[in-house]
Protein backbone atom coordinates (compact mmCIF):
# COMPACT_ATOMS: atom_id res chain seq x y z
CA UNK A 1 0.00 0.00 0.00
CA UNK A 2 2.67 2.43 0.77
CA UNK A 3 4.46 1.88 -2.54
CA UNK A 4 0.93 2.49 -4.36
CA UNK A 5 0.50 5.53 -2.37
CA UNK A 6 4.36 6.84 -3.44
CA UNK A 7 3.78 6.09 -7.23
CA UNK A 8 0.70 8.22 -6.78
CA UNK A 9 1.84 10.84 -5.26
CA UNK A 10 4.68 10.71 -7.78
CA UNK A 11 2.46 10.99 -10.64
CA UNK A 12 0.69 13.92 -8.85
CA UNK A 13 3.31 15.99 -8.90
CA UNK A 14 4.62 15.41 -12.49
CA UNK A 15 1.44 15.79 -13.54
CA UNK A 16 0.37 18.88 -12.09
CA UNK A 17 3.73 21.20 -11.88
CA UNK A 18 5.34 19.63 -15.56
CA UNK A 19 4.62 21.52 -18.52
CA UNK A 20 3.32 19.54 -21.24
CA UNK A 21 6.01 18.85 -23.89
CA UNK A 22 3.57 18.83 -27.06
CA UNK A 23 0.75 19.91 -28.20
CA UNK A 24 -1.94 17.81 -29.52
CA UNK A 25 -4.21 19.31 -31.25
CA UNK A 26 -2.51 22.66 -33.26
CA UNK A 27 -5.21 23.97 -35.00
CA UNK A 28 -3.92 26.42 -38.28
CA UNK A 29 -7.53 28.13 -39.31
CA UNK A 30 -7.90 31.58 -38.45
CA UNK A 31 -8.49 32.05 -34.75
CA UNK A 32 -10.46 35.00 -32.79
CA UNK A 33 -10.05 35.61 -29.58
CA UNK A 34 -12.04 38.37 -26.76
CA UNK A 35 -8.80 39.08 -24.30
CA UNK A 36 -9.82 40.84 -20.68
CA UNK A 37 -10.57 44.30 -22.18
CA UNK A 38 -13.08 42.91 -24.07
CA UNK A 39 -11.63 43.50 -27.27
CA UNK A 40 -11.42 41.06 -30.31
CA UNK A 41 -8.15 39.77 -31.43
CA UNK A 42 -7.96 38.10 -34.96
CA UNK A 43 -5.01 36.51 -35.84
CA UNK A 44 -5.12 34.33 -39.87
CA UNK A 45 -3.64 31.23 -37.83
CA UNK A 46 -2.65 30.79 -34.09
CA UNK A 47 0.34 33.01 -33.67
CA UNK A 48 3.64 30.92 -32.97
CA UNK A 49 5.91 33.94 -32.19
CA UNK A 50 4.69 35.10 -28.47
CA UNK A 51 6.67 37.90 -26.22
CA UNK A 52 5.41 37.46 -23.16
CA UNK A 53 4.99 40.32 -20.48
CA UNK A 54 3.83 39.10 -17.29
CA UNK A 55 5.19 36.28 -15.55
CA UNK A 56 2.43 34.55 -14.66
CA UNK A 57 0.94 34.46 -18.32
CA UNK A 58 4.72 33.44 -19.38
CA UNK A 59 3.69 30.21 -16.44
CA UNK A 60 0.62 29.63 -18.29
CA UNK A 61 2.22 29.26 -21.50
CA UNK A 62 4.87 26.77 -20.56
CA UNK A 63 2.19 25.14 -18.62
CA UNK A 64 -0.13 24.77 -21.73
CA UNK A 65 2.63 23.47 -23.86
CA UNK A 66 3.41 26.28 -25.77
CA UNK A 67 6.76 27.09 -24.92
CA UNK A 68 8.37 26.98 -27.96
CA UNK A 69 6.21 29.55 -29.00
CA UNK A 70 7.46 32.34 -26.76
CA UNK A 71 10.61 34.02 -28.06
CA UNK A 72 11.01 37.03 -25.35
CA UNK A 73 9.56 37.72 -21.81
CA UNK A 74 9.21 40.28 -18.84
CA UNK A 75 12.62 40.80 -16.63
CA UNK A 76 9.98 39.25 -13.78
CA UNK A 77 9.61 35.93 -15.80
CA UNK A 78 11.76 33.41 -14.16
CA UNK A 79 9.63 30.47 -14.26
CA UNK A 80 9.70 27.22 -15.53
CA UNK A 81 13.50 27.41 -15.26
CA UNK A 82 13.89 27.28 -19.36
CA UNK A 83 12.48 30.92 -19.50
CA UNK A 84 16.02 31.94 -17.77
CA UNK A 85 17.63 32.31 -21.07
CA UNK A 86 15.12 33.92 -23.25
CA UNK A 87 15.50 37.48 -24.55
CA UNK A 88 14.00 39.94 -21.89
CA UNK A 89 12.37 43.34 -23.00
CA UNK A 90 11.78 44.81 -19.76
CA UNK A 91 9.45 45.64 -16.86
CA UNK A 92 6.37 47.16 -16.57
CA UNK A 93 9.21 51.03 -16.13
CA UNK A 94 11.43 50.36 -18.24
CA UNK A 95 10.09 48.39 -21.33
CA UNK A 96 12.72 47.89 -24.85
CA UNK A 97 10.17 48.18 -27.57
CA UNK A 98 13.05 48.15 -29.84
CA UNK A 99 14.11 44.95 -28.80
CA UNK A 100 9.96 43.64 -29.13
CA UNK A 101 9.86 44.94 -32.21
CA UNK A 102 13.41 43.17 -33.54
CA UNK A 103 11.35 39.77 -32.09
CA UNK A 104 8.99 40.01 -35.22
CA UNK A 105 6.50 38.83 -32.67
CA UNK A 106 2.59 37.78 -33.83
CA UNK A 107 1.48 38.77 -30.06
CA UNK A 108 2.46 40.30 -27.20
CA UNK A 109 0.54 38.88 -24.57
CA UNK A 110 0.19 41.24 -21.29
CA UNK A 111 -1.29 42.19 -18.44
CA UNK A 112 -4.62 44.43 -18.85
CA UNK A 113 -3.44 47.42 -16.43
CA UNK A 114 -0.44 47.99 -18.68
CA UNK A 115 -2.37 50.25 -21.11
CA UNK A 116 0.34 52.75 -21.78
CA UNK A 117 1.96 49.89 -23.07
CA UNK A 118 -0.74 48.37 -25.27
CA UNK A 119 -1.83 51.40 -26.66
CA UNK A 120 1.85 51.92 -28.03
CA UNK A 121 2.32 48.58 -29.43
CA UNK A 122 -1.03 49.07 -31.11
CA UNK A 123 -0.37 52.05 -32.74
CA UNK A 124 2.46 50.47 -34.26
CA UNK A 125 0.57 47.00 -35.34
CA UNK A 126 1.64 45.21 -33.32
CA UNK A 127 -1.26 42.85 -31.78
CA UNK A 128 -1.56 42.43 -28.02
CA UNK A 129 -3.90 39.96 -26.05
CA UNK A 130 -4.56 41.55 -22.95
CA UNK A 131 -5.11 39.06 -19.66
CA UNK A 132 -5.94 40.09 -16.45
CA UNK A 133 -6.78 37.38 -13.90
CA UNK A 134 -7.94 38.95 -10.64
CA UNK A 135 -9.74 35.76 -9.39
CA UNK A 136 -8.71 32.30 -9.58
CA UNK A 137 -11.52 31.60 -11.45
CA UNK A 138 -10.03 34.11 -13.83
CA UNK A 139 -6.81 32.17 -13.58
CA UNK A 140 -8.71 29.00 -15.79
CA UNK A 141 -10.02 31.82 -17.57
CA UNK A 142 -6.72 32.89 -19.04
CA UNK A 143 -5.51 29.67 -19.42
CA UNK A 144 -8.36 28.64 -21.59
CA UNK A 145 -8.14 32.33 -23.38
CA UNK A 146 -4.28 31.79 -24.39
CA UNK A 147 -5.13 28.01 -25.43
CA UNK A 148 -7.69 29.14 -27.27
CA UNK A 149 -5.66 31.94 -29.47
CA UNK A 150 -2.83 29.11 -29.81
CA UNK A 151 -5.11 26.91 -31.49
CA UNK A 152 -5.17 23.76 -28.43
CA UNK A 153 -8.60 25.38 -27.01
CA UNK A 154 -10.26 21.62 -26.00
CA UNK A 155 -6.79 21.15 -24.23
CA UNK A 156 -6.59 24.12 -22.58
CA UNK A 157 -9.74 23.57 -21.30
CA UNK A 158 -9.46 20.20 -20.17
CA UNK A 159 -6.15 21.17 -18.04
CA UNK A 160 -8.19 24.40 -16.43
CA UNK A 161 -10.46 21.48 -15.52
CA UNK A 162 -7.80 19.90 -14.05
CA UNK A 163 -6.50 22.22 -12.02
CA UNK A 164 -10.30 23.65 -10.92
CA UNK A 165 -10.77 19.63 -9.85
CA UNK A 166 -7.76 19.46 -7.90
CA UNK A 167 -7.84 23.13 -5.97
CA UNK A 168 -11.37 21.73 -5.44
CA UNK A 169 -10.03 18.36 -3.69
CA UNK A 170 -7.20 20.70 -1.76
CA UNK A 171 -9.85 21.71 0.30
CA UNK A 172 -12.42 19.51 -0.09
CA UNK A 173 -12.47 19.43 4.25
CA UNK A 174 -11.71 23.79 4.90
CA UNK A 175 -13.70 25.50 2.39
CA UNK A 176 -17.12 25.08 3.70
CA UNK A 177 -16.53 25.20 7.13
CA UNK A 178 -18.44 27.46 9.75
CA UNK A 179 -17.24 31.21 10.70
CA UNK A 180 -16.96 29.63 14.21
CA UNK A 181 -14.34 27.15 13.26
CA UNK A 182 -11.73 29.27 11.01
CA UNK A 183 -8.73 31.13 12.68
CA UNK A 184 -8.57 34.77 11.58
CA UNK A 185 -5.66 35.01 9.29
CA UNK A 186 -3.49 37.85 8.43
CA UNK A 187 -1.73 37.81 5.32
CA UNK A 188 0.91 40.39 4.94
CA UNK A 189 2.07 40.97 1.49
CA UNK A 190 4.31 44.27 2.51
CA UNK A 191 5.40 46.23 5.30
CA UNK A 192 6.28 49.39 3.49
CA UNK A 193 4.12 52.21 5.07
CA UNK A 194 1.41 50.06 7.08
CA UNK A 195 0.94 46.83 6.99
CA UNK A 196 -0.12 45.65 3.54
CA UNK A 197 -2.61 42.90 2.57
CA UNK A 198 -5.03 41.40 -0.26
CA UNK A 199 -8.96 41.78 0.86
CA UNK A 200 -12.09 40.82 -1.39
CA UNK A 201 -12.04 40.42 -4.83
CA UNK A 202 -8.59 38.71 -5.33
CA UNK A 203 -7.74 35.35 -6.04
CA UNK A 204 -5.41 35.53 -2.49
CA UNK A 205 -8.75 36.06 -0.35
CA UNK A 206 -10.13 32.84 -2.19
CA UNK A 207 -7.09 30.89 -1.30
CA UNK A 208 -7.24 32.01 2.45
CA UNK A 209 -10.79 31.30 2.41
CA UNK A 210 -10.74 27.96 1.00
CA UNK A 211 -8.13 26.85 3.31
CA UNK A 212 -10.35 27.14 5.83
CA UNK A 213 -9.32 30.78 7.17
CA UNK A 214 -11.01 33.81 7.89
CA UNK A 215 -8.98 37.01 6.30
CA UNK A 216 -9.14 39.28 8.37
CA UNK A 217 -9.39 41.99 5.60
CA UNK A 218 -12.09 40.71 3.46
CA UNK A 219 -14.18 43.21 4.29
CA UNK A 220 -12.15 45.47 2.15
CA UNK A 221 -11.42 45.38 -1.59
CA UNK A 222 -8.63 44.52 -3.72
CA UNK A 223 -4.76 45.30 -1.87
CA UNK A 224 -5.20 47.89 1.00
CA UNK A 225 -2.53 48.86 3.78
CA UNK A 226 -4.46 47.89 7.54
CA UNK A 227 -3.26 50.07 10.56
CA UNK A 228 -1.38 48.71 13.45
CA UNK A 229 -4.42 49.48 15.79
CA UNK A 230 -6.86 47.74 13.44
CA UNK A 231 -5.00 44.62 13.08
CA UNK A 232 -4.41 44.21 16.94
CA UNK A 233 -8.69 44.92 17.40
CA UNK A 234 -8.61 42.05 14.78
CA UNK A 235 -6.00 39.66 16.62
CA UNK A 236 -5.15 37.26 14.15
CA UNK A 237 -5.17 33.21 14.99
CA UNK A 238 -2.63 33.13 12.19
CA UNK A 239 -0.10 34.92 10.26
CA UNK A 240 1.01 34.46 6.61
CA UNK A 241 3.65 36.21 5.52
CA UNK A 242 5.84 36.15 2.11
CA UNK A 243 9.53 35.26 2.51
CA UNK A 244 10.64 38.63 1.43
CA UNK A 245 9.29 40.45 4.24
CA UNK A 246 10.16 38.39 6.56
CA UNK A 247 13.42 40.38 8.13
CA UNK A 248 11.17 43.37 8.02
CA UNK A 249 7.91 41.64 9.70
CA UNK A 250 10.36 40.19 12.62
CA UNK A 251 10.75 43.80 13.90
CA UNK A 252 7.37 44.08 13.86
CA UNK A 253 6.69 41.32 15.73
CA UNK A 254 8.99 41.89 18.48
CA UNK A 255 6.96 44.72 19.35
CA UNK A 256 5.71 45.11 22.51
CA UNK A 257 1.89 46.07 21.14
CA UNK A 258 2.04 42.74 18.88
CA UNK A 259 2.56 40.82 21.77
CA UNK A 260 -0.53 39.68 22.69
CA UNK A 261 -1.55 39.04 19.54
CA UNK A 262 -2.86 35.20 19.28
CA UNK A 263 -1.01 34.39 16.40
CA UNK A 264 2.62 35.72 17.63
CA UNK A 265 1.91 34.28 21.27
CA UNK A 266 1.13 31.02 19.53
CA UNK A 267 4.15 31.40 17.07
CA UNK A 268 1.52 30.31 13.82
CA UNK A 269 3.46 32.65 12.01
CA UNK A 270 4.51 31.60 8.47
CA UNK A 271 6.19 32.73 5.87
CA UNK A 272 5.08 31.71 2.17
CA UNK A 273 6.63 32.01 -1.72
CA UNK A 274 5.93 35.39 -3.14
CA UNK A 275 6.06 34.00 -6.41
CA UNK A 276 3.12 30.95 -5.91
CA UNK A 277 1.36 33.59 -4.15
CA UNK A 278 1.15 36.57 -6.56
CA UNK A 279 1.35 34.81 -9.90
CA UNK A 280 -2.30 34.29 -11.11
CA UNK A 281 -0.68 30.83 -12.63
CA UNK A 282 -0.83 27.30 -12.59
CA UNK A 283 1.55 27.20 -9.44
CA UNK A 284 -1.84 28.53 -7.41
CA UNK A 285 -2.19 24.69 -6.46
CA UNK A 286 0.83 25.08 -4.82
CA UNK A 287 -0.32 28.12 -2.99
CA UNK A 288 -3.73 26.50 -1.92
CA UNK A 289 -1.76 23.46 -0.44
CA UNK A 290 0.62 25.31 1.25
CA UNK A 291 -2.13 27.71 3.10
CA UNK A 292 -4.20 24.43 3.82
CA UNK A 293 -1.28 23.04 5.64
CA UNK A 294 -0.21 26.47 7.20
CA UNK A 295 -4.12 27.03 8.44
CA UNK A 296 -4.89 23.04 9.34
CA UNK A 297 -2.30 23.22 11.85
CA UNK A 298 -4.16 25.49 14.08
CA UNK A 299 -7.33 24.12 13.58
CA UNK A 300 -8.87 21.17 15.81
CA UNK A 301 -7.93 17.51 14.83
CA UNK A 302 -11.58 16.84 14.62
CA UNK A 303 -13.34 18.27 11.71
CA UNK A 304 -16.88 19.31 12.04
CA UNK A 305 -18.42 15.92 11.47
CA UNK A 306 -17.03 14.51 13.93
CA UNK A 307 -14.32 12.29 12.39
CA UNK A 308 -11.12 11.50 13.73
CA UNK A 309 -9.16 12.07 10.72
CA UNK A 310 -6.62 15.89 11.14
CA UNK A 311 -7.58 17.81 8.28
CA UNK A 312 -4.25 17.65 6.62
CA UNK A 313 -4.63 13.83 5.84
CA UNK A 314 -7.84 14.40 4.61
CA UNK A 315 -5.98 16.52 1.97
CA UNK A 316 -3.20 14.34 1.39
CA UNK A 317 -6.12 11.95 0.77
CA UNK A 318 -7.72 13.92 -1.46
CA UNK A 319 -4.24 14.70 -3.57
CA UNK A 320 -3.81 11.05 -4.17
CA UNK A 321 -7.43 10.75 -5.37
CA UNK A 322 -6.69 13.51 -7.98
CA UNK A 323 -3.02 11.86 -9.09
CA UNK A 324 -5.95 8.60 -10.45
CA UNK A 325 -8.14 11.28 -12.32
CA UNK A 326 -5.13 13.12 -13.77
CA UNK A 327 -3.94 10.17 -15.07
CA UNK A 328 -7.10 9.22 -16.67
CA UNK A 329 -7.01 12.39 -18.41
CA UNK A 330 -4.16 11.54 -19.82
CA UNK A 331 -5.16 8.71 -21.57
CA UNK A 332 -7.66 10.27 -23.52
Amino acid sequence: MKMKTNLCMAMLILLLFTPLTTVTEARTEEVTVVDARGIEVTFDAPPERIVSFMASNTELLFHLGLGDRVVAVDDYSDHPAEVRGLPKVGDAFTINYELIVDMAADVVVTAVYNTDMIDYLEGIGQRVVATGATTVDDIYGDMVLLGRMCGIESQAEEMADGLRDEMARLTEDTRELSPEYRPRVLYVVSTYQGIWTTGGGTFQNTLLTNAGGNNIASEKVGWIALSEEEILVANPEVIIATETVKNDLCIILEKTSWSEISAVKNENVFYVDDDIMSRPGPRVVEAQGTLVEFISGVMPEEDIRGETHTIGTVVVLATIAAAAVFTERKRR
